[in-house]
Formats: structure tokens, sequence, C-alpha cells
């Protein structure tokens, strides 16, 4: 059973068919000699073969890609950090602040707030 396209198409392309058999009568002997030895020279030319140092390269690109990725994942540990902290554990206070700076020192003496209180502290600041 054929369907009105498909006897459209079959038309089609018995016209083409037509069309290209009148246009190779008029391509002259020489031109379809040498379009003859193009055609038998692209498919008897011997495959090329692909350099192994593309796939070696693709390769080492992809196993340093995910080296980073382990080593920059969230929710790693920090390298210095204690596992038990890693786990959800308290950090202490003093883990985190940096151990050259001279104000934790004075943060931690109830004394300092007291100082900044008194009258010394304004006298000092209008100077």
């Amino acid at each position: 059973m054929t369907t009105a396209t498909e006897s459209s198409g079959d038309s089609i392309d018995r016209h083409a068919r037509q069309l290209h058999q009148a246009a190779l009568a008029n391509v002259s002997p020489a031109t379809l000699a040498r379009l003859r030895q193009a055609r038998h020279a692209a498919t008897s030319a011997p495959p090329r073969r692909r350099p192994l140092l593309a796939s070696w390269l693709a390769g080492g690109a992809v196993a340093a890609t995910l080296a980073v990725a382990v080593m920059l994942r969230p929710g790693a540990p920090a390298p210095d950090a204690p596992a038990s902290y890693a786990d959800g554990g308290e950090v202490p206070a003093d883990f985190l602040a940096p151990a050259t700076d001279p104000a934790v020192a004075l943060e931690n003496d109830p004394g300092f707030y007291l100082w900044l209180d008194s009258v010394d502290a304004t006298a000092l600041a209008m100077e």
C-alpha cells in the first residue's frame, strides 16, 4: 500500500535521477576520468593513524581535574584541623584565632573592658 506522500517522493526521486543523468551527459569524458581517479584515490588511501599522544593528554587532564576536585571538595576537613573538629565537635576559640595577634589576650581579659569604660581610656582617646 502506498500513500500520496510516498508516491510523490518516488516521483521526486525519479525526476532527480533524470536530471542527474542529463547533467552527466553534458560532462566531458576527460572530466569524468579525473573524477573517477579522484574517487578511486580517496577510497583506496590508507587510513590515517591518530597520534597516541592525544589520548594520553586527555587522560592526564581528566586525572588532574579529578585530583584537584578531591582536594577542594566542600566539607573536607582542613589539613591542620584535628579529625574530631571535622566531625562537628566544638572548636575552641583559640584554635581559630591567629597565634601572632596580640589582641587575642586582651579580648579574654575582663580587666581590658573595665579599662575601656574608665576615664583613662577617654583621656587617651582625646589625645
